[in-house]
This record gives structure tokens, sequence and C-alpha cells, in this order.
């Protein structure tokens, strides 16, 4: 029991049922090890004792692993299906993204693991495994437009850039910091040029760059055409951002039915536009309460091949600005929600649950070692390290 009482994370239990009520009973376990670097490492050199793994290879709670080791797995006749509900705790924000491992014992394991997504092979940091089974995670935004694939968690760490429309006061304040460092300190625009009284009245777009703000960009509404306006960077993270935060912000006025697209650009950064076809007006360009000129450029593209209408649906069109493919919170406690359209990505809804951390020599009778099956004295005949138990499709009619 180390290992649970030094991170009772590793733990989940399922049960048939919500988890808050009082008669629902655990009747199967998952145990993981969230590795660090060095016990992922140490998995793939075999200095990891997977009977008796070193806690100082394991994170603590707070701490975000590099790596996820399925080390243990309970699973009575039938109930395969719980496995899906412990998986979905490893797309939460603290793992998202991490690579997951496991070791099959035999071909019984190895059908079952395959079952669940992972192949054989395993890589991490330059070292190779072929005993090690490897699962790579869908894309939770695979599929979302480019201005609503911003997850919180699920690039933090990373210089991967995404992008979410704004709708909160918080994101809002977030955006006028951006320009306040971009514009204000940067380029000493006055603050009354930047904040012109138009915020309330626009719809923002915010970057990130991992998990942290980074960007922005605004867009307000004419009978028909979209002005494109206040693109802003940090100074820090100036690269890619600024054309996915244009790219967003086409793609989402497209999808609002415009088509005619207009912007004032201040020379450095004109090029950018250019990229996505803006053509220059002609003429000296023009300047506000500085000496910065601003050149008008237009642009008009086709039509796009999704676009909202009055007749895309009662739920789509109340659902929260950017996020028309998925059931919004209007639509929690409707007796027959609205499928989602497959036209705008992803078309799967899958009920969030929630796997809960028990302890297993007390909640599961019968169970005082949940970590039995990492001995070495398992026969090549027995259930693997990782399972034991029957399993309804992979072990049905085994000797």
């Amino acid at each position: 029991m180390n290992v649970f009482q030094h991170n009772p994370d590793t733990i989940s239990a399922f049960s048939r049922g919500w988890s808050d009520d009082p008669k629902a009973t655990p009747i199967g376990i998952l145990a993981h090890l969230p590795l660090n670097q060095a016990g992922a490492r140490a998995l793939f050199t075999g200095a990891l004792d997977t009977a008796n793994p070193d806690l100082k290879f394991i994170c603590r709670p707070s701490e975000r692993a590099a790596v996820l080791y399925f080390w243990f797995i309970y699973l009575p006749e039938g109930q395969g299906g719980g496995i899906s509900l412990v998986m979905e705790r490893m797309t939460s924000d603290k793992n998202r993204g991490l690579p997951i491992f496991c070791k099959p014992a035999n071909t019984k394991a190895q059908t079952f693991f395959e079952k669940m997504g992972f192949v054989m092979g395993a890589a991490y940091d330059g070292l190779k495994s072929y005993q090690l089974m490897s699962c790579a995670l869908p894309d939770p935004v695979a599929g979302r437009k480019p201005y609503d694939n911003f997850m919180p968690g699920l690039n933090a760490g990373t210089k991967k850039t995404s992008v979410t429309v704004v709708h909160s006061a918080d994101d809002l304040l977030k955006c006028i910091a951006i320009r306040g460092a971009a514009y204000v300190e940067d380029r000493s625009i006055p603050y009354a040029e930047d904040v012109d009284g138009n915020d309330y009245t626009a719809t923002h777009l915010l970057g990130y760059v991992g998990d942290e703000p980074a960007g922005c960009i605004r867009l307000r509404y004419w009978a028909d055409f979209i002005k494109i306006e206040r693109l802003a960077v940090l100074p820090r993270c100036r690269g890619g951002l600024a054309l996915d935060l244009v790219r967003a912000a086409l793609a989402f006025g497209q999808d609002k039915g415009y088509r005619r697209f207009y912007g004032q650009a201040a020379f450095p950064v004109s090029k950018i536009w250019e990229r996505f076809g803006f053509k220059r007006r002609p003429g000296a360009g023009l300047s506000y309460l500085t000496d910065e000129v601003y050149y008008e450029m237009d642009l008009v593209t086709e039509p796009s091949d999704w676009r909202l209408t009055p007749d895309s649906g009662a739920a789509v069109l109340v659902r929260p600005e950017g996020q028309w493919d998925r059931p919004g919170p209007l639509e929690a406690n409707a007796e027959t929600p609205d499928l989602p359209d497959k036209s705008l990505g992803s078309g799967e809804w899958i009920p969030g649950v929630s796997p809960t951390t028990l302890y297993p020599d007390k909640d599961i009778p019968g169970c005082v070692n949940p970590f039995y099956g990492e001995s070495p004295t398992c026969g090549k005949d027995s259930w693997p390290p990782l399972i034991y138990g029957r399993l309804q499709g992979v072990n049905d009619g085994a000797d």
C-alpha cells in the first residue's frame, strides 16, 4: 500500500450507477503509476521494479507526470465497459496528452489491451521497448474549428498554439492586458487609441501558447462585411500565433455567413494580412493619435461550405458563440437534445463520468492486496501482472 499512501490518485474505481449514489458499490478498479521523467526512463531501461516500485519514480498528487503506466486492473466478468469510464480520468487536465504504457504478460492480456486501443511497441525520450504497449488517446480537439481549439490543460507546458472565442469578462480583460503590453508598452500607442469604446460591441478571439494567454484579435460587424482589428501578440510569443488568430477570425466570420472582410493594418504587420489575400487600397494611409500609419485592406472570400442561417436549428443558434458543434447549457436537461451537426466537426457526444478513489482493502471485499499479480511467481498461463478476473470476450472458453 506504499504507492497508494504516496499518491491516492493511483487507484480509480468504477461501479454501476452514479458515483454519488449511496447504493453504488465498486465493481472494478484500475491502478496506474504516474511516473516522473526519471521513472519513465527507468520503465524503459528496466530499472523500475514494477513488483515493488521505488516511490522516487512516482509523482505526488500535486505533480504532473511524464507518462502513465497501467499497473493493475481488476475487472469482473461482463464489466469491460467500465474501463472506458476510468479512461476518462486519463484525459483530465492533469493527465491530458500524457503517453500511456502497459506491459502484457501473455497473449490474452495483449488482446485485451489491443481492444482498449494499445499497440505493441513504445518509445520515450529516445528509448524504445518492444515489450511495452502504448496507447495514443484521441485528440480531444480533433475536427474543431480554428477558433475553437483551445482546451485548458491540453497543451500545458508546451509551445503549441490554440484559439478560443471570448465568453467572459475575465477573458476580455486578458485581451485588453495583452493589447496593453503589445500596443501601449511595446509600440507606444496611447491607451485611448487602443481602448476605443468598441470592446463591448465586438467578438474577441483569445490565442494561447500552451496554457498561457498570449494574443488576441477583434471582430466588428456591419451589414455585409466584418472589420478585423486589434491583432496583438505578446512580444515574447510572436511567430505563428498571429497567423492562427487571423485564420481563426476569417473562419469565424465565414461560418457566420460573411464573405467580405476589411481591416486597417500598420505597415510592419501588413504582410501578415497579405498572406491571407488582403489587398491594400491605394493611397498614403492614415494616422490617428500618433505618427503610426495604417493602410486600409480588403478581402473577399468564397462562401463557406457551412454557415449559420435561420434554418441551422433552434438548438444550434442558442449555443455559445463558436461552439455550434456540440450541445450547449440550454440543452443539458432536454428530453430529446438535438444531435450535433456532423458538418461542424465532432458529432459524438460522450457523457461525463466521475471515477472515485477508493481504499481497496475496505471497499472491495476480499481484495486486500490490489497489486496481486505483479509477483514474479505468475506462470505463463496465469493472468498477467496487470489483469486478473474473467474478461468477457477475451478469456471465455479459455482452458
